[in-house]
């Protein structure tokens, strides 16, 4: 990976000036997460978080003094929030949490094993506006670690592969398409596919996709049709693969679609996921979690490009709180 040196040499952690307030915990927890990623001193603690908020200015200093003590309080729930959610993490990824947190504290550990960087590298899929010079890489090798995920998913005879980067099925959107069904034994609903420009080389939203074959030629099976995103509106992204509803005639079967984002989004308190709302129509999600305890040799990461990248966010050292 190019230019590290560079890129670290002008590296400022900063929440980008779209960041939600006062909601969504779980970005607000990698956040956390970060901070203690490029601390210097490692550990954070409630009261520098609180500090560090103030001073980015995701929250407001109010000149009423007795509004802002209320406030103040209010501020200092909202930390202990994030703080109770990073100990939830510690316990569920157990082994393979990179940091160490307590009721008050959170700090990293700065020798990790193969699993903890693959955590690392979500992490850092989760911002990609922080890491632009190597967007295209991260996405890249994100499908890549999700492939695995997915492969580890479902039975050792499952066909499992990638069709965005990097993929067997090349030509045109409507060729890839077509190539696909003859590997899936389909056949194409050519009035559909017929909307789409025949120059055009998208993967039309379709990333990853896995079927479980049968010994017939018959199209009724199993399959799983993926999107990986890793941009904060990953929620956009839900409905891709719907459209390969209409491109590919399944016999009296469906199409399972699935997402895979970076994010860490379980709401450990209510056994769901955080905005689940959005959600709408039926969906197989795989978050860090899932992705992670299904990833079975970690050190397929050592042969990824993103190595690299990881290893000198954990050399990296600044005074950043």
């Amino acid at each position: 990976m190019n230019n590290l040196d560079t890129f670290f040499d002008s590296f400022v952690l900063r929440l980008s000036e779209n960041y939600p307030r006062d909601s969504k915990l779980y970005l607000y927890a990698d956040y956390f997460e970060l901070v203690s990623l490029f601390n210097k001193d490692t550990v954070i603690t409630v009261s520098e978080m609180l500090d560090r908020l103030k001073d980015e200015g995701m929250i407001k200093r109010n000149t009423d003094i007795e509004n802002q003590a209320e406030q103040n309080d209010k501020d200092e729930i909202f930390v202990r929030e994030v703080f109770n959610l990073l100990k939830q993490r510690s316990q569920s990824f157990s082994n393979d949490y990179p940091f160490a947190c307590f009721d008050e504290s959170l700090s990293f550990i700065d020798t990790l094993y193969a699993k903890q960087k693959i955590y690392i590298f979500l992490l850092l899929a989760s911002n990609l506006n922080l890491f632009k010079d190597y967007q295209s890489v991260i996405t890249t090798e994100f499908e890549i670690i999700s492939k695995k995920a997915l492969e580890s998913y479902l039975p050792k005879f499952a066909e499992v592969k990638n069709f965005g980067k990097n993929s067997e099925f090349t030509g045109s959107a409507c060729e890839k398409v077509r190539k696909l069904a003859d590997c899936m034994n389909l056949t194409v609903d050519e009035k559909y596919l017929g909307s789409v420009s025949s120059k055009g080389t998208q993967d039309l939203g379709l990333d990853i996709v896995a079927w479980l074959p049968m010994e017939d030629n018959i199209g009724n099976f199993i399959s799983v049709f993926a999107q990986c995103a890793c941009g904060k509106e990953w929620n956009k992204k839900l409905n891709e693969t719907r459209r390969y509803n209409n491109f590919l005639k399944l016999y009296l079967s469906k199409i399972t679609h699935s997402l895979f984002i970076p994010y860490s989004l379980i709401n450990y308190n209510d056994s769901v996921f955080y905005e689940h709302h959005e959600f709408g129509e039926a969906i197989l999600l795989f978050e860090r979690k899932r992705i992670l305890s299904l990833i079975e040799d970690g050190n397929i990461f050592n042969n990824l490009d993103s190595n690299s990248l990881i290893e000198k966010c954990i050399a990296f050292k600044e005074d950043i709180v």
